[in-house]
């Protein structure tokens, strides 16, 4: 039951104590889930009783529930559609996207719908669809909605009476509300099939009613397709007559205008528009012919009147009299050549040869003239011919002006008579369309799968109820296990005592029978410390002092203070069952009331108040042996308290009081000191300064944290050496469900070296 002692003390510092890190890698972790596994282990009888009960109350809810019955029909949306004839306007079938197959989803879903089913059915005289009609149930003030609706008829009850049309029509939106709320309309995934749902009472009901809707929607599938052929020919009869009209006035109109104007046509022309037409032509190959000439007798002047020669113009190149006046002029050339050479310049032949070359440079020359002056020639003869085409062309166009204008009114008129004959043939290939289609519609919807009556309920259903019912107040049960040990602020394991306080901890003393029940025919702690002195409880006593010894085996203490956070904590059972097991062991042992304000050690050993105690004593100075008082079990003295005083502080930090410790020091080998709480008053505190070591009990489970943690702070601004602290009134058997890894989790495994 006891824990080593982890670290020792110093009087200046207070306790060295070096415990876990609870940051340090896996043990981190390991806390963690041992910390889930303590909770769950601790809080497990909560955890089991909210999941029985509730999972009870559910079962008990879902076997008083009417059993519902579900049918299912499937209809597909048909891609290919039967039509004779092109209908594409009028009567297409529906485009193949996903919008359309969610609208059809929604026309299902539909009141109007809805409302056609109600009374093909006759539901309206169905008790299970009219509320009306139903028998009341004796359970049905269990019902929070009933005695609302009892609530507001009361109400309604003062205002003036309804219209019978009007409660007819409520009755009917509740009928058609009540059958909306029992189907379920869904797309199959991203196909074409659409599952129609519907929950009874009764499984050959929701078939019917299943089959019934699908026969009913795709019933007004066709009576709206119907209904757009009647009104499409109705309109399309009434508006051919119109443009039937229309056509007639306008091509009427056109042959008049034709017969006025003397606008008849050859080839779709007038002999004017065909003159015209070849003039123009004409025209513009004279302007194209005059342009050519132009452009090579205004070339040929450019190069005279630079200087250069024309020798390289086409016209010039391509003249055969040229061409055979150069070929003379390179024979002579080369003969010229031969005489040269031969004979001297001024010989006759020589100068025959000369004059010779200057003739056919003369007739070259000539020639050259002769064929600009043909470019020149050329230029007039086409310049005349465009003058005359263009004269021809104005007076033709004189001539046909006023046709023309009498031409632009007569087309205006032919394209609004053609555009009229248009409108009517498409007009009257619709009507003639529709005309034929009128009989043979067919629905864009078909049934794939007819509804059966089911062979067992959709609901409730039972197992996984149980199961959802299970799991649910499991979850909560733990959530709720959690939530409470969150909110608790007790100190159930050393564990948990040494990281919250920072303080080692010594020893957990078990709660004694008496302590874990008001019975008088139990022993006290005290005389249980007596009578079974190898129980758990004396064991843990005789494990404290030991710790306490080993904190400072140099100098052991002598003089150890025992205080607590608040009263009633089992400061004084501890300080007492200490004192007397020490005595027992042989030890000169005195204990030390110094609780000035609520006295209790001689009321722990079953003696009487004295008349002389603590107070009077250091107030009057009388002798150690004329207050002490002997423990009549062991060998135990005790300095009780007979009477308090005005100033327990001032008393107990006293010179006299700090002289009796020095005695008692000298005297005894062991001085326990029971004090006074920590958070309420200073006395402890005081106390602290002159003991050697300090011994801070919790009780398990009660004492809270933060006053525990308020303590321990005290104490160290004061300086006090505190050894440790004392997990005591332990039950033993609660502790080893939450406190894995501390002594009380194997308490079942070496309980049979105690004899309780």
């Amino acid at each position: 039951m006891n824990a080593p002692v982890k670290g020792g003390t110093s009087k200046g510092g207070g306790p060295s104590y070096e415990g876990q890190n609870p940051d340090d890698g896996d043990g981190f972790l390991e806390f963690d889930l041992m910390a889930l596994y303590r909770t769950l282990r601790k809080r497990l009888g909560l955890i089991v009783s909210v999941m029985l009960g509730l999972t009870a109350l559910a079962m008990v809810v879902v076997l008083q529930q009417t059993p519902l019955y579900t049918a299912e029909t499937q209809v597909l949306l048909d891609r290919q559609k039967m039509q004779v004839t092109d209908m594409e306007a009028v009567m297409s079938g529906m485009p193949a996207d996903s919008a359309t197959v969610d609208s059809e989803v929604e026309i299902l879903r539909s009141r109007a719908l809805a409302a056609r089913v109600v009374d093909h059915l006759n539901l309206m005289e169905d008790p299970e669809f009219n509320s009306r009609l139903r028998e009341p149930s004796a359970l049905r003030w269990l019902d929070p909605r009933v005695w609302i609706g009892e609530a507001l008829s009361l109400v309604e009850a003062e205002r003036p009476e309804i219209n019978e049309d009007v409660r007819a029509r409520a009755e009917l939106n509740a009928v058609i509300d009540s059958l909306l709320g029992r189907l379920t309309v869904s797309r199959q995934r991203l196909t074409y099939v659409i599952n129609i749902s519907f929950v009874s009472e009764s499984p050959e009901k929701a078939a019917r009613i299943a089959n019934v809707i699908a026969d009913t929607y795709i019933l007004d599938q066709l009576e709206a397709k119907f209904e757009a052929t009647r009104q499409a020919n109705e309109w399309l009869s009434r508006r051919l007559d119109e443009l039937r009209r229309q056509v007639q006035d306008s091509e009427r109109a056109v042959e008049i205008y034709r017969s006025e104007e003397g606008l008849e046509s050859s080839a779709g022309m007038t002999v004017s528009e065909q003159q015209l037409s070849e003039l123009n032509a004409q025209l513009i190959l004279a302007r194209t012919t005059l342009a050519e000439a132009r452009a090579k007798y205004d070339r040929a002047r450019q190069i005279r009147s630079s200087g250069g020669t024309i020798e390289s113009m086409a016209d010039v190149v391509q003249s055969s009299t040229i061409s055979q006046l150069r070929q003379k002029q390179a024979e002579l050339a080369r003969e010229l050549a031969n005489l040269a050479s031969r004979y001297g310049p001024r010989h006759p032949e020589v100068v025959n040869a000369e004059a010779q070359r200057r003739d056919i440079e003369r007739q070259i020359g000539s020639e050259i003239a002769r064929i600009v002056g043909s470019l020149q020639n050329n230029v007039a003869v086409a310049e005349t011919r465009v003058a005359s085409l263009e004269q021809s062309l104005r007076e033709i166009r004189g001539e046909s002006g006023d046709s023309g204008q009498a031409m632009v009114q007569l087309r205006e008129l032919e394209r609004v008579a053609a555009a009229n004959r248009a409108v009517y043939e498409s007009f009257l290939n619709r009507f003639k369309e529709t005309s034929q289609q009128q009989d043979l519609q067919v629905p864009d919807s078909r049934v794939i799968s007819q509804a059966t009556p089911p062979g067992g309920p959709s609901h409730p259903r039972k197992t996984r109820a149980l199961l959802l019912a299970l799991v649910l107040s499991g979850m909560l049960g733990v959530g709720l296990a959690f939530l409470l040990e969150h909110l608790d602020n007790g100190i159930e394991t050393g564990r948990d005592l040494e990281q919250m306080l920072g303080v080692p901890h010594l020893v957990s003393l078990p709660a004694t029978p008496a302590e874990k029940g008001p019975d008088r025919k139990v022993l006290s702690p005290l005389d249980y410390l007596i009578a079974k002195p190898l129980s758990a409880f004396s064991e843990s006593l005789r494990s404290l002092r030991s710790a306490l010894q080993l904190s400072n085996v140099d100098n052991p203490p002598k003089v150890i203070l025992f205080t607590s956070a608040l009263p009633s904590e089992g400061k004084t059972t501890t300080s007492s069952g200490f004192a007397r097991a020490a005595a027992a062991a042989g030890l000169k042992v005195v204990l030390v009331d110094c609780d000035l304000r609520h006295p209790s050690v001689h009321k722990a050993f079953g003696v009487t108040r004295p008349e002389l105690g603590l107070v009077e004593m250091l107030a009057e100075r009388l002798e150690l042996s004329h207050v002490l008082i002997k423990d009549p079990k062991s060998e135990l003295d005790i300095l009780p308290i007979a009477t308090g005083t005005a100033n327990p502080s001032d008393l107990l930090g006293s010179e006299q009081m700090r002289l009796l410790l020095e005695r008692l020091r000298g005297d005894y080998d062991l001085v326990v000191l029971d004090s006074a709480p920590v958070v309420p008053v200073s006395d402890s505190r005081v106390l602290s300064r002159v003991a050697d070591e300090t011994v801070f009990v919790v009780r398990w489970s009660e004492t809270p944290r933060d006053a525990a943690q308020a303590a321990i702070r005290e104490l160290r601004l004061y300086d006090a050496a505190i050894a440790g602290a004392v997990l005591a009134v332990v039950d033993t058997a609660a502790q080893a469900k939450y406190g894995y890894g501390d002594g009380g989790y194997y308490y079942g495994k070496y309980s049979r070296y105690y004899v309780n």
